[in-house]
């Protein structure tokens, strides 16, 4: 059965469960030809009743795309729009010519992914963030938008590289512009909720790398949902990454750090570590 014809069926949330554990819209680990690159991917529910974020990856001649997509809603609503988004940017990626223009290709992939979300859900609440990596010969590509993180860790420090779309973020723009006063800019910034995300009407402001970022060998990127960093420090994460290890066994303790840390609420916990080993 087509994929796209699954969508917006009765059937299709009765089968949801069961295509999510064969594989066909989640996948765990990511065995590409090209060795240039370690990927690993790792998840966790929390105190959730059920994973609503949707993680994908897919390698070309042009080079890999990792996308990782946070839901929110009520009921199925927060789960369809990660999976609707995800299938959109692997489908893109793999039919489309992204050579002469990623950037264009990010535009094109959000745009599209917001018009599939809001079809897909009817008027359900629901949405999206997501941030989506792409490496071509030892330069990284990124956009993002919500509150998904993407980070660089390099000699023995991880560098966070995109802001997100947080009310704190946008707190504090508003306040370096003179559009915001200090007080207005203060209260803001305690809403611990997103300022743009996927499954909106007028969606816009697509956060994008204007330059690539080189990588050098033995580069680790970490792709993660704020489940991860909202429960493990900076400092966890960094005495993780120190260790020798494979990319979806980093991404493993990263997960059994997050299961073993005691707090109350914890949101879903989703990653993507990917080791760069040179071109």
């Amino acid at each position: 059965m087509e994929w796209n014809m699954l969508f917006g069926q009765p059937l299709f949330a009765l089968l949801l469960p069961a295509l999510i554990a064969v594989g066909i819209f989640y996948q765990r680990s990511y065995k590409f030809g090209r060795q240039s690159l370690d990927i690993g991917e790792e998840s966790a529910i929390g105190s959730k009743e059920s994973q609503e974020d949707a993680a994908g990856a897919s390698q070309t001649t042009w080079g890999t795309l990792t996308v990782l997509a946070q839901g929110m809603g009520k009921g199925q609503a927060g789960k369809i729009a990660a999976l609707v988004t995800v299938r959109t940017f692997m489908d893109l990626f793999v039919s489309h010519d992204v050579i002469s223009n990623i950037h264009y290709f990010f535009n094109q992939a959000f745009s599209q992914s917001n018009r599939e979300v809001l079809e897909r859900l009817q008027g359900a609440k629901g949405g999206t963030a997501v941030a989506a990596v792409a490496i071509h010969k030892g330069q990284l590509y990124y956009a993002s938008v919500g509150d998904v993180k993407i980070a660089v860790f390099r000699k023995q420090e991880l560098i966070s590289i995109n802001d997100g779309h947080t009310m704190k973020s946008a707190a504090i723009k508003g306040f370096s512009q003179g559009v915001l006063s200090k007080e207005q800019a203060l209260a803001i910034s305690k809403q611990d909720r997103q300022s743009n995300y996927l499954g909106r009407d007028g969606f816009k402001n697509i956060e994008m790398g204007i330059e690539p970022i080189y990588l050098t060998a033995g580069d680790i990127i970490i792709v993660m949902n704020q489940g991860i960093y909202k429960c493990l420090s900076w400092v966890e994460l960094e005495s993780i990454l120190t260790q020798t290890a494979s990319s979806q066994r980093l991404a493993e303790q990263i997960i059994g750090a997050f299961n073993a840390k005691n707090v109350p609420e914890k949101d879903n916990a989703n990653l993507f570590v990917l080791r760069y080993n040179g071109v």
